[in-house]
Order: C-alpha cells, then structure tokens, then sequence
C-alpha cells in the first residue's frame, strides 16, 4: 500500500514544462561549473517534450544526446548511475566490473565488455568521476557523473574480465557524462551524451544509426535499474 500512495503523490506533484524549463534555467549559472563544458545543450522545445514524457535523443556529428526527465528521486538515480557493475542485464552491457579504486566513489575505473552482433566484441576501462563541486554548490541538487574510456589491457587485473578479451577487440575510444538537476523530490531532469568511436569493423554509418538509440535505450535502462534494481551506492 505505501508504495501506491507514493506513486500518487508522486503523480500529483508532476512537473509541467513550464516549471521544468524554469528550473533548468534557475541552474544555468551552475553549468560553468560542468567538467564536461562542451557537452551537447538541448534546445527549449526538446526540454518540453522530454518534460511530457519522451525521452529526446540525437545525434551532433559523432556525439550521440538525450534529454529526459524521470520520475526518479535524483538520490536514487545517482546510486543508480554510479552502481555499473550490476548494470548487465539493464544495459547493453555484458560483463562489468571494478578494476580499480572502491566501488561506487570518483576515480574508479571499470571494465565493461560489449557483445557486438555481426563483427568483434568490444571492451574498454572506463574512468568515472564525480563532480564534487558542482554538487556542494547545489546542496547536491545538481550533479554530474562523467567518464573516460581506455583500452590499456595493462589496466584489466579480473581473470574474468582478460577471459573476454581474448576475443574481443578493443573500443576505438569512449568518453560523456550525466547531467542531472532535482526538478522536486520526485522528479529529476536528465541530460545524458556519449562520444565514441566502436573501433575497427564497424561502418560509421551504422555506428552513427545506433548511437542515438543507445542514448535513449540507455537513459530508460537507468531509470529502471534506479526504481527496480536496488542500487547500493550512496544517494548523495
């Protein structure tokens, strides 16, 4: 029964666009704060739509984009985001898992592996950092998670993990990030990009087909690990 009347109370505080569009424009001043500056901005139409309901997502050049907004505490979304290693089974992501540095905090670095219909396996290490100082200036209402792909097989120490390289081939290169900004206590607005490069074997015409579903696909996975997963890093 309490998760019903949270699921209403939720509902009837629902963000319209008008205060979704206000409340990213009360945080601009916070963005010169963004380590990833140069990340994709979306325009005021894409934000109303994303504020109905849509997850929007495009593709500028080789930078695949999506703007969302989820009806997810952004505590919990950000426990998701930072929880990769039980993302498999969520994402397209077949295997993560902590390389170095702890679970959960910034610096950590992860290796994932992709399966790749149709040509090689793909794998990378990915760095992943917090953005501290944007969130003490928010009071932790707003944050950005964003990372760094590298294909230094030095770097993978799991015997599971150097197992699946054996044959698969390493990711051309990888790097984007999370913005997420506290609508309510309910509600958070999400700004989601990827620049990557699949490596060898892969057309740049597919890869750029598939880059602006896997943003979307992407943002839903995140917000159904966030609400069904149980994600154990922090909220904060």
């Amino acid at each position: 029964m309490l998760w019903l009347l949270l699921l209403l109370a939720s509902l009837s505080w629902a963000a319209s666009p008008d205060e979704v569009v206000a409340r990213v424009a009360a945080v601009e001043n916070l963005r010169q704060a963004r380590h990833e500056t140069r990340a994709p901005r979306p325009a005021e139409a894409d934000i109303r739509k994303a504020a109905q309901g849509t997850i929007v997502s495009g593709l500028s050049g080789s930078t695949g984009w999506g703007v969302a907004v989820l009806n997810v505490p952004i505590g919990q979304l950000w426990a998701g985001l930072n929880d990769e290693t039980r993302h498999p089974g969520y994402t397209a992501t077949g295997f993560s898992v902590l390389v170095r540095g702890q679970a959960c905090a910034s610096g950590r670095m992860v290796f994932q592996f992709l399966p790749v219909p149709f040509v090689d396996d793909r794998w990378w290490v990915s760095t992943l950092s917090h953005n501290t100082t944007l969130s003490r200036d928010s009071g932790g209402s707003v944050r950005e998670l964003y990372f760094r792909g590298h294909t230094d097989p030095a770097l993978v120490t799991s015997p599971a993990a150097r197992k699946l390289m054996v044959d698969a081939r390493p990711i051309g290169s990888t790097r984007g990030g999370w913005f997420l900004v506290a609508i309510d206590a309910y509600t958070t607005y999400v700004e989601y990009f990827s620049i990557t490069d699949p490596g060898a074997g892969v057309p740049t015409s597919l890869a750029n087909k598939l880059a602006a579903k896997g943003v979307r696909d992407t943002i839903a996975a995140m917000e159904r690990f966030a609400k069904e997963g149980r994600p154990v890093c922090p909220v904060y």
